[in-house]
């Protein structure tokens, strides 16, 4: 009887800090908000066109590619995100919204007219544009 009482005490002894490491394991695997996910340093890792063929040369095609491939961002906490596109600086208000899951940011004093970055899908966030030639994704992932 004196062996199973001290058995039990012994698993008591330990059940406790084994279930506190659970919970702090679990919770920072789950924890942190979409926002603090979305803080860093995003890149372009691929641009996909869907242009109308006959009103797009190769070159011009290439052209758009490129020019999309200089763009990155940074978004910093309190919803300041700095915009770098050919070594010029852009800094912005940026917000997210969680019903459609899409990244919005304004230009100081231009906070009525939203600019939609893209749609957080994973771990990646995807930006379609339209264009009068077809249709432009870029897809961004953080550094």
């Amino acid at each position: 009887m004196y062996l199973c009482q001290r058995k039990s005490e012994n698993m008591k002894r330990y059940l406790f800090p084994l279930s506190a490491v659970i919970m702090i394991v679990l919770l920072g695997a789950c924890g942190g908000s979409i926002e603090n996910k979305l803080i860093g340093t995003w890149k372009v890792t691929d641009v996909q066109t869907d242009f109308k063929e006959t009103e797009v040369t190769p070159e011009m095609l290439s052209q758009v590619v490129e020019l999309q491939k200089q763009t990155h961002f940074r978004i910093l906490k309190d919803s300041i995100m700095v915009i770098i596109s050919n070594n010029n600086t852009h800094e912005a208000t940026w917000g997210f919204n969680d019903e459609d899951q899409t990244i919005i940011f304004f230009f100081k004093g231009k906070q009525d007219r939203p600019n939609v970055l893209g749609k957080l899908e994973e771990r990646r966030i995807v930006q379609e544009s339209e264009t009068p030639l077809g249709t432009i994704t870029t897809y961004y992932e953080k550094e």
